[in-house]
């Protein structure tokens, strides 16, 4: 598993966490010890590495919303995701919608691995708080993918940051 994978999954099972007290819960060992009625046994299970899911067909032909954008030193959240979409078509065809601009692009795509090429849009003047700029900053510089619980996350290299999707209408 790599590092951002161990990170987003640290944050979902912390998220699971309850705030309950520090007495661990009592296996049926401890309870016949302690003549006490066996409790159930809380078990968290490990989120297997086949759970991300790395098929290009999971991602293809969705138009996604970018929604936030994680690197080690900041987290950019995106105010309204569906001005920032991404279409990756079957035929290896991006469209993309960059807030008031429309673009796209070619990409490749295989198992876990995903490479924008050059990348152009339409040059309106959009808005002075636009991610535009950024977004299409980010997205050149993505290497790898991977779904978990129906989010897209696109990664940047050496572990600079990760650019997380939901599905448009969701």
């Amino acid at each position: 598993m790599r590092p951002a994978e161990v990170t987003i999954l640290s944050m979902i099972l912390l998220a699971g966490v309850g705030c309950g007290g520090s007495e661990a819960p009592a296996t049926d060992e401890t309870a016949a010890e302690q003549g006490a009625a066996a409790e159930p046994v809380v078990e968290v299970e490990a989120i297997a590495d086949d759970e991300f899911i790395r098929d290009p067909a999971a991602v293809t032909g969705i138009t996604w919303e970018w929604v936030r954008t994680t690197t080690p030193v900041e987290q950019t959240e995106v105010p309204e995701p569906g001005r920032y979409t991404i279409l990756l078509q079957p035929d290896g065809r991006l469209e993309a919608l960059f807030d008031c601009n429309r673009g796209g692009g070619e990409y490749e795509i295989e198992q876990g691995k995903l490479s924008f090429g050059p990348l152009i849009s339409t040059r309106m003047a959009c808005p002075e708080d636009s991610l535009d700029a950024l977004f299409m900053k980010d997205l050149q510089r993505v290497t790898s993918f991977f779904v978990l619980y129906g989010a897209l996350y696109l990664e940047m290299p050496y572990d600079s940051g990760t650019l997380q999707f939901r599905a448009s209408g969701e």
